[in-house]
């Protein structure tokens, strides 16, 4: 646009020198008139244009951002409930243990009281005491 204007504007400033028809500097006029138009128009173009992707750039960083925030949001609802899963499996594993650590605490010690009892009835025997008194 610009090389254009210029060589009009040569054209234009030639012909007024060389004494040429006021209808070949009415053209001239025109033509550079048509160029200022366009070159008006395609800047009024660029600049709807820059302002377009501007929009669509705010709106897709602000899209990007509310998705980031809902898969964070998410992500932390779905480690909050493996967390209370993980701490509610490992209360039912700690009951599990605390009950078969009771029983076989109580298998021990029926084991121990049979084993005293056994122990009383042989030194009863033995010494020559009353047997039924290992039973107490």
């Amino acid at each position: 646009m610009k090389t254009k204007a210029m060589a009009l504007a040569l054209l234009l400033s030639l012909m007024g020198c060389t004494e040429s028809n006021d209808e070949t500097k009415n053209e001239v006029s025109k033509e550079m008139e048509k160029a200022g138009e366009t070159t008006s128009e395609a800047y009024e173009d660029a600049k709807e244009g820059a302002a377009d992707s501007w929009d669509e750039t705010k709106d897709a960083t602000s899209d990007a951002y509310e998705d980031g925030k809902k898969m964070a949001s998410d992500a932390y609802e779905d480690g909050k409930e493996m967390a209370s899963d993980a701490y509610e499996d490992g209360k039912d594993m700690a009951s599990d243990a605390y009950d078969a650590t009771a029983e076989k605490a109580g298998e021990f010690k029926d084991a121990a009281a049979k084993k005293a009892h056994e122990a009383c009835v042989k030194m009863k025997e033995q010494m020559g005491g009353d047997v039924s008194e290992c039973d107490d």
